[in-house]
């Protein structure tokens, strides 16, 4: 995409500013003679945007906004709007008005408000727009300027934060470019993707066409990059190199690119979180480090793609590091370990214990069985607090990430052949020094303690929890499991789904309290297992569209991903725990105790009429539901078995 760049208007601009104003059907009237006061837009090609104002003393007339046809819905009017909008300010002017058609809303994203035009100030009657070049059934506007330091008015000149430049946060930033709304990235990691870069052995389950964001891929299109075939399957650090990296080195992005500047905590110029009056025309403030120093950035929004990886769970279950964890440290990777690659020392010929029954850990216990095939002194130990592995081993071949069902399978195999020790059920409560060892206690299901001795290395794969702490002077409204937003946790709690049956959601479940606050990505799934960087991209488009004030477009939400093959409202073998009842889910419910579209025992499928969807509507916490005709039953999830009639993918499907 070309860039835009504002300036003053000259004289010799005025015949670009009439065919923009003609082809836009707006007054001629009275414009040439505040030609001084014009801004316009221009790229390659010329003069693609204009507007200007009318000064009238105290208080000013906005008018003439317009951009050639060719180049509308690209934020160029936003652009000028917003430089505008500073320029009002640092007139001390009291209010801009203006007389509108068609595009009230649009305006009203800036902060104007309909007011009667009777009211309007006797200098702005003056203007030829009020003397009969605008309609009778013009809409007058107004906004006021001289509010606080914070007010409505100075907010909106400034930038947009977002905060992490992973790829759902750069996905953020290629949308705000597409707008044309200012902004800045924040990133703690000295390159983009550290987090990635993390895990950057890790082959990803999830092909090139769910890992790049559209808006990135038609920036980067224009330079002459050419986008990796869609069905490969990258290694994470291959996002990095072939994706993030290239889109970071445009210009648009690599100026308002801050690395190694870690954010520390955001608040509102003037407010705690307590206060409430004008809250809301408050700048945000981003306090972050960088080269040891503390440094500060004013913001209109704050979009928070920080993710989770640095916050890992520990290995305690109570949700508290486990007695002696902080002490044995040095033998706990929190993570995924390149087990074949640079930690393949500190793994080969000891004794390994994985705990966690995710990606991250399947990964692990594969890479480990690896090398112990080549070094035959390795040992695997395995444990995992629920009893029940459905969710563990996901949905074989009804997954439609087929990689990703191929480490469940694989997984399932490994444990299968007794190549490892394996203990289901297990809830880690003691780590104890043993000479060079570790021994780690926990209790079982019956609550009778177990303990495994002769650990040499520990490998905590229990997800990650997101920090909090940095809205702590922020209202935020997070689910009270989860710590995601609130909208979001009936749909992907994993006491209630294996996959989270996530249906559309955009700018406003992502939003909270606080006016401007949005958070994105992995974060916004909180202490939740399941994300798929697709919906992440899907997110930032909405929430930026609600940032350009094109509600239309952010409410158009889709959410089209790929089905896990496993969906589940429950995992109990007994009765509906109580945060599914208080959730909402239906006892009654043919998913309430059976984990639909994964293999099931015989005796579970006889006694069950229908797998997924014996009621006739989809519960509203449920990853379940029916559909069709002819009793073929059709939901979000896999087939559950041999014999049972395939289903098709939802709009919103398991994740």
């Amino acid at each position: 995409m070309t860039t835009i760049s504002l300036r003053p208007a000259k004289p010799s601009d005025w015949a670009a500013i009439e065919l923009l104003l003609a082809a836009n059907r707006l007054p001629l009237a009275g414009a040439r003679d505040h030609l001084d006061t014009f801004l316009v837009a221009e790229d390659d090609s010329g003069v693609v945007g204009c507007t200007g104002v009318e000064l009238r003393g105290e208080v000013a007339l906005l008018r003439s906004v317009a951009v050639a046809p060719s180049r509308q819905h690209q934020g160029i009017g936003r652009q000028m709007v917003s430089a505008m909008l500073a320029q009002a300010s640092s007139r001390r002017l009291k209010s801009l008005a203006l007389l509108t058609t068609t595009a009230r809303e649009w305006f009203e994203g800036f902060g104007f408000r309909v007011v009667d035009s009777a009211m309007a100030p006797t200098p702005l009657k003056a203007s030829a727009e009020f003397q009969g070049a605008c309609p009778a059934s013009a809409e007058f506007l107004v906004l006021e300027l001289q509010a606080s330091s914070g007010g409505a008015a100075r907010l909106q000149t400034l930038p947009v934060a977002v905060l992490g430049a992973g790829p759902v946060g750069l996905a953020a930033a290629a949308q705000l470019i597409e707008r044309g709304i200012p902004f800045f990235v924040l990133e703690a990691g000295s390159r983009v993707g550290a987090n990635l870069l993390d895990y950057g052995h890790v082959r990803l389950f999830s092909p090139w066409r769910y890992n790049a964001s559209p808006a990135m891929v038609r920036l980067l299109e224009g330079t002459g990059w050419k986008q990796p075939a869609e069905d490969d399957l990258p290694l994470a650090t291959e996002v990095v190199t072939e994706l993030l990296e290239p889109f970071a080195r445009l210009p648009e992005v690599a100026g308002a690119l801050h690395l190694s500047t870690r954010v520390l905590a955001v608040t509102r110029e003037g407010f705690d979180k307590v206060k409430s009056t004008g809250r809301e025309d408050a700048p945000f403030i981003v306090r972050a480090l960088r080269d040891g120093k503390v440094v500060e950035f004013n913001a209109r929004a704050v979009v928070d793609s920080t993710g989770t990886w640095n916050q890992p769970n520990p290995l305690g279950a109570g949700g508290l590091a486990a007695q002696g964890e902080e002490q044995a440290a040095g033998r706990i990777f929190y993570g995924i370990p390149d087990v074949l690659g640079a930690d393949r020392t500190r793994y080969a010929g000891k004794r390994t214990l994985v705990v966690g029954a995710g990606h991250s850990a399947a990964n692990t216990l594969l890479a480990l069985a690896q090398l112990a095939a080549e070094v035959p002194t390795t040992e695997l130990v395995w444990s995992v607090r629920s009893p029940v592995l459905t969710r563990v081993f996901g949905g074989g071949d009804a997954d439609a990430l087929s990689a990703r069902g191929a480490l469940g399978s694989a997984l399932r195999a490994l444990r299968d052949s007794g190549a490892l020790a394996f203990h289901a059920g297990l809830r880690v409560t003691r780590i104890e020094q043993q000479g060079d060892q570790l021994g780690v206690v926990g209790v079982d299901t019956q609550g009778q303690e177990l303990r495994l001795e002769g650990i040499d290395e520990i490998v905590c794969a229990t997800g990650q929890r997101p920090n909090l702490e940095l809205t702590r002077e922020l209202r935020v409204k997070l689910d009270p499991w989860l710590e995601c937003n609130e909208a979001l946790g009936p749909l992907i709690d994993p006491n209630l789904h294996s996959c989270g049956t996530v249906r559309p959601h955009g700018h406003r479940e992502l939003s909270h309290p606080e006016s401007g606050l949005y958070t994105v990505g992995v974060k916004s799934y909180g202490r939740a297992p399941t994300f798929l960087m697709a919906t992440g991209f899907e997110q930032v488009r909405s929430v930026v569209a609600a940032l350009a004030g094109d509600l239309q477009a952010a409410d158009r939400v889709e959410l089209d991903l790929p089905q896990t093959g496993v969906c589940s409202v429950s995992f109990a073998p007994a009765a509906t725990p109580k945060s599914a009842e208080s959730r909402g889910a239906s006892k009654s419910s043919s998913c309430s105790t059976i984990s639909c579209g994964a293999p099931a025992e015989p005796e579970q499928m006889a006694s069950k009429a229908a797998t997924c969807g014996g009621a006739p509507k989809r519960a509203a916490a449920s990853g379940c539901g029916t559909g069709g005709a002819q009793g073929v039953t059709k939901s979000g999830c896999g087939p559950a078995m041999a014999g049972v009639p395939a289903v098709e993918r939802a709009a919103a499907s398991c994740c």
